[in-house]
């Protein structure tokens, strides 16, 4: 989302984000320190009729910087939507005419997000988007391009200097291709498990 900001910036737009992307970023500013809200960021509120606690807690907290879709409708050239894959039915209130669609999340794992993908795209050549980050072949199965995924998971480097800053007793490596990796740096505190094995923390 900072790379999409300094983007934004510098090409003398505003980002756009969701009501649930201010929410996080705030617990992360109270959390760490992190501050990405700003005058270079807008909130989109499509003004329900009703609003959940969190939501109201995020617009009494930014409300300034709260813009409509019909706000960025009638300038579409000034901003830059940050929307994930499920906040896709806010372009039926934008109504977009045109522009340049850019996914960096994930691959599609399994049939029916594949045809999540072929549906998403559809919406996008219907309004007349410039598409980028995967297209769809002849049988409606999507493909996905190489360099523009952002990954959440942690560096090699970052994920060492955060075990040695909790300094666990043990390590359980889950969740990886290289459970090895834990042995060879932190040899007796890495226990590796097959799968479906326990092990008893009281020995």
């Amino acid at each position: 989302m900072e790379i999409f900001k300094e983007i934004a910036k510098k090409t003398g737009r505003d980002l756009v984000i969701t009501t649930k992307d201010a929410y996080f970023l705030n617990a992360l500013k109270k959390v760490a320190g992190i501050d990405i809200i700003d005058e270079n960021v807008k909130i989109y509120t499509n003004f329900k009729n009703s609003q959940q606690k969190w939501e109201e807690e995020v617009l009494n907290l930014y409300g300034e910087y709260s813009i409509s879709p019909f706000e960025i409708r009638n300038n579409q050239e000034n901003y830059i939507l940050c929307f994930s894959f499920y906040d896709m039915s806010h372009l039926l209130d934008v109504n977009p005419n045109g522009g340049v669609y850019i996914y960096s999340s994930s691959e599609a794992f399994g049939e029916e997000q594949e045809f999540s993908f072929l549906r998403l795209w559809n919406w996008l050549k219907h309004f007349g988007f410039e598409i980028h980050g995967f297209s769809v072949d002849e049988n409606g199965r999507p493909i996905f391009e190489k360099g523009l995924h952002t990954s959440g998971h942690i560096s090699k480097e970052e994920l060492i200097k955060v075990i040695d800053k909790i300094s666990p007793d043990y390590i359980i490596p889950v969740h990886t291709e290289n459970p090895g990796f834990f042995k060879s740096m932190f040899e007796d505190k890495a226990i590796i498990l097959d799968n479906g094995k326990n092990w008893d923390c009281k020995k």
